[in-house]
């Protein structure tokens, strides 16, 4: 059951959903995925064991907010959860993708394996931490309920993953042992082109996913001045879905920036970068758009919360916290174009691991586990 059937690869979650299913595939004779949004084409593209079921969209009733919170409860779907019932035969095993979908888990059924994509109470309260603090204190209290909601589905479950080690440390305070399964890359250039020396800075990123669209806020008002005034001739480019409907600076863009909403292909952006970043401000798990870049043969610079779940790796890549900070490592890697490229093949051989199959090794051995039982 997955709360956003991978209709695309265009955001991370979507990718971890495909990558799930993928997995599936491999272990058991027959699949079925259910949820939203449907993607054309599917049957070609999954294996023909595969049947995807795409429902309605979630319709909310005030008593799935009194059981899960809102944030849980806005993905109701009553026929979904009839679905389930009727479905769900003796010897199956169902699994729930993101922690919010247990609210149309119904009694009866056991849910065999949860992954959390994130603890989202935990990522939510952080993201809360950079609210005006009237709302903070409005929604304190449905943080809270959903935590309690969150934390009650993972220890019902059979099994957990989760795609951060600071998720795991995360649940297991709270009692909760977890299957480490992290994130990955749909794909990733055999040999990636060596930078151009442009100068040019990239930033990659879904504008419908709230920490995205703040960091680059952030970026754009605090740091991106700072790096002109030391590198006049610096460029950057911001690249993503539904940054025209949903843009992060509507007073204009500033000098050298230019945005590119909803383009056909990133892979010419990553071709004309020298540098990317990922200057996240909140959000959780290991972040896919830092992956990515990586895996492109870029050298990066991103803050500590971006490097979370890939700290193993930070030898790679440039780690700054506040505004002077992140503007002069991005500064001094467009200046010295030798660092830049030798910290992009430092990241391009680390990447080599980061494939959406060797991610999900873990969970095809917990599918092959619970297969057996």
């Amino acid at each position: 059951m997955a709360k956003q059937l991978p209709a695309t690869t265009d955001s991370g979650g979507r990718q971890r959903t495909r990558a799930v299913v993928d997995a599936y595939a491999e272990v058991f004779d027959e699949v079925h995925v259910v949820g939203f949004d449907a993607w054309p084409g599917w049957r070609e593209a999954l294996p023909g064991h595969v049947q995807v079921h795409e429902v309605l969209a979630p319709r909310p009733t005030p008593r799935a907010v009194l059981r899960g919170s809102v944030f849980a409860g806005k993905w109701f779907s009553q026929q979904l959860q009839d679905v389930l019932r009727a479905g769900v035969r003796p010897g199956d095993v169902v699994h729930v993708d993101f922690p919010q979908m247990a609210v149309n888990v119904p009694d009866g059924v056991q849910v065999d394996v949860l992954d959390l994509h994130n603890v989202e109470s935990d990522l939510v309260a952080r993201r809360l931490r950079t609210e005006h603090p009237r709302l903070r204190l409005l929604l304190a209290p449905e943080v809270a309920r959903f935590r309690r909601f969150e934390f009650a589905a993972a220890a019902r479950a059979r099994a957990v993953t989760a795609c951060s080690r600071r998720d795991q440390e995360v649940l297991q305070r709270h009692g909760i042992a977890s299957t480490f399964v992290p994130n990955g890359v749909t794909t990733a250039p055999v040999v990636p082109s060596a930078p151009p020396g442009g100068r040019r800075a990239l930033f990659v990123g879904a504008m419908d996913y709230g920490p995205n669209k703040a960091s680059l806020r952030w970026f754009l008002d605090e740091v991106w001045p700072r790096v002109v005034r030391r590198v006049p001739q610096a460029r950057f480019d911001a690249v993503g879905r539904g940054l025209a409907a949903s843009h992060p600076r509507p007073e204009g863009e500033p000098e050298g920036a230019r945005f590119h909403s909803d383009v056909a292909s990133v892979d010419p952006f990553y071709e004309a970068a020298d540098v990317c970043v990922v200057p996240l401000l909140s959000g959780g798990g290991t972040k896919i758009k830092l992956v990515e870049a990586l895996s492109r043969g870029r050298a990066v610079v991103t803050t500590s919360l971006g490097l979370e779940g890939l700290e193993e790796h930070r030898s790679v890549l440039r780690v700054a916290d506040g505004a002077e900070a992140f503007a002069d490592a991005l500064a001094e890697l467009l200046e010295d174009t030798a660092q830049a490229a030798a910290l992009g093949s430092a990241a391009a051989e680390v990447a080599r691991s980061f494939s959406w199959p060797h991610a999900m090794t873990p969970l095809r051995d917990l599918l092959s586990a619970l297969r057996r039982e």
